[in-house]
């Protein structure tokens, strides 16, 4: 990681004011030696500035831009409003919120570009919870027929995502002539969704504690409440903001019980697009995974252990549909959705989105930008 302005940079861009670094912190997993997991965290300065890479090693990449600068001390809400109603103070808004995808949509100065991005929103299943079966498959298997996943991605996410079968977002991985017979999302079935709960001993069991970072709150309630029509069960619906969030993740990630929800909806993203389960399914369910809240699956860890040491492309997508399909057979998540990324772009840049990262190699500007008249 470059975090301060040199000479240096094997990039398309290199790094001429400012800084932006990825830290994290180390976090111990309950008592057993050398098992920790780490928190990540941004440091960025309010302005980074990037200058073009002469040298780059990829000239028909790019880069085609000169400079870029990034301001990072601009509020959401503000950046959205420079980008659709004026030109020259905001070209690229990342991670626009699905409920101001409309508003980008009609604006005059800007365009909406949507990218099917690695990403799963899930619901982590605390199968520790006392007073709820939530350590049977079958209770399991119920909160995921009593979600209507259609209705979710249409009301809580303006139709921005797709449908979660398993924990691996539609992808090249799951092609069919890479893998045969991809999972199906569970159906919504909530009669299906109480006979499982009655016959794991939900019936006449406590309130479940629905819990989501504030960004997921339309998602929780929309959970929430399709699990108390389906199950019969109350729940109650917690959301975090701010330091409740990090100290929310903290807790999880260190193993801490008690813990204060039941489901907790979060979202995870993976850079390995190739073999998403390398960075989701160890996240939820993986022996390290700072999202996992019940005992490790040993079944889980010899596959995962297996798809590191491969290197096949085939192999690899073998081995990632085995662990999909375990994770899926055990309801080991509740599997919500995948959404997309979400970018609102000046109408004079020409931007690509990736399904991983965020990259500006080949971004152009055209002869009408503000930039260049």
């Amino acid at each position: 990681m470059i975090d301060a302005p040199g000479p240096w940079g094997t990039g398309p861009f290199i790094l001429a004011e400012g800084y932006s670094s990825l830290d994290h912190d180390r976090i111990d997993i309950g008592r057993e030696p050398l098992a920790a997991t780490w928190l990540w965290h941004e440091d960025r300065t309010p302005r980074v500035r990037l200058v073009a890479n002469t040298n780059y090693r990829d000239t028909s990449r790019g880069p085609r831009l000169r400079e870029v600068i990034f301001r990072n001390d601009i509020p959401p809400d503000r950046a959205l409003e420079l980008i659709c109603t004026t030109e020259g103070e905001v070209d690229i808004l990342t991670e626009v919120s699905p409920a101001d995808a409309e508003r980008v949509e009609g604006s005059e100065h800007a365009r909406l570009i949507a990218a099917d991005a690695i990403r799963s929103i899930v619901g982590v299943i605390n199968r520790d919870a006392e007073g709820l079966p939530l350590g049977d498959r079958r209770a399991r298997q119920a909160l995921n027929h009593a979600v209507n996943r259609e209705a979710l991605v249409r009301e809580a996410l303006f139709g921005r995502a797709s449908p979660l079968a398993g924990l691996t977002p539609p992808s090249a991985l799951t092609k069919l002539d890479l893998v045969m017979h991809r999972l199906s999302p569970y159906e919504h079935e909530p009669s299906r969704a109480r006979e499982l709960w009655r016959s794991a001993g939900g019936q006449g069991s406590r309130t479940l504690r629905v819990a989501a970072l504030a960004r997921l709150e339309r998602v929780a309630r929309r959970v929430g409440e399709d699990i108390r029509q389906a199950l019969g069960v109350d729940t109650e619906i917690t959301i975090y903001h701010g330091e409740e969030e990090l100290e929310a993740r903290r807790r999880l990630a260190e193993k801490d019980l008690p813990r204060e929800w039941d489901i907790f909806v979060c979202e995870q993203w993976a850079q390995a697009a190739d073999a998403p389960p390398l960075e989701l399914h160890r996240a939820f369910i993986g022996a390290s995974g700072e999202w996992r809240a019940g005992p490790v699956v040993p079944e889980f860890e010899a596959l995962w252990a297996e798809l590191v040491r491969e290197t096949a492309k085939v192999k690899i997508a073998q081995v990632s549909d085995r662990i999909d399909r375990l994770v899926y057979d055990e309801a080991l998540a509740l599997f919500l959705c995948s959404p997309q990324a979400l970018y609102a772009v000046n109408r004079h840049v020409d931007f690509t989105p990736y399904r991983t990262t965020f990259e500006l190699a080949e971004c152009r500007v055209s002869s009408e930008h503000w930039s260049r008249r």
